[in-house]
């Protein structure tokens, strides 16, 4: 998704681990994991309430059924079943950070700002090299006008991932509208260089 001046990156997936305790559920997981659409959020379904997960393997179920509802524009069910994902897994696996920064994602397209940096800020704290937590943070930052903020966001993001291209813009851009241009234009054709042109 983008934002009037910059890129808010999207998480695509979540790989699953670990044996699966039923064929039945398995074969549900599997769907919910790998397929797409009605189905997969069907089977996301059935793998939730059948009541054999807990722990990651739950969490990984709600959160692939909330990307499917936030893919389709239903934010309040992606929402909460990021939520329910969170509650599912809370001390602190990998994975964590990602489902708190799609449900940042999730509250910043429904307009709210604050819940979008709050959401962010978790992920970072899940993982405190996650580049997209930052770089969404950055977004959600210049929203608010808060373009200092914005650039450190913007740092941190290319200091952990330093081919991180959009990051390079959304940088260059809040250095151009704090009157940066120098230094807007060097991250601007550093962007350029890594194969993206804003």
């Amino acid at each position: 998704m983008r934002s009037k001046h910059f890129w808010l990156c999207t998480l695509v997936a979540l790989t699953a681990v670990g044996a699966a305790p039923m064929v039945a559920v398995a074969d549900d997981h599997d769907t919910c994991e790998q397929g797409t659409g009605a189905a997969a959020v069907a089977a996301c379904s059935r793998a939730i309430t059948a009541g054999t997960y807990s722990g990651y393997r739950l969490a990984h179920a709600y959160f692939v059924r909330g990307l499917d509802y936030q893919t389709k524009g239903d934010l309040d069910r992606a929402i909460a079943d990021y939520t329910e994902a969170i509650r599912a897994n809370p001390d602190g696996h990998w994975a964590l950070a990602m489902v708190y920064t799609n449900r940042g994602n999730a509250w910043k397209a429904k307009g709210d700002i604050d819940r979008a940096i709050a959401d962010f800020s978790e992920a970072i704290r899940a993982n405190s090299k996650y580049s997209l937590a930052y770089n969404n943070r950055g977004v959600a930052w210049a929203d608010k006008g808060d373009l200092d903020r914005a650039i450190a966001d913007f740092g941190e993001a290319i200091r952990f991932d330093p081919k991180f291209a959009r990051a390079y813009i959304n940088r260059g851009m809040a250095k151009r509208r704090k009157g940066d241009t120098v230094g807007g234009d060097v991250d601007i054709a550093t962007a350029r260089g890594l194969g993206i042109d804003p």
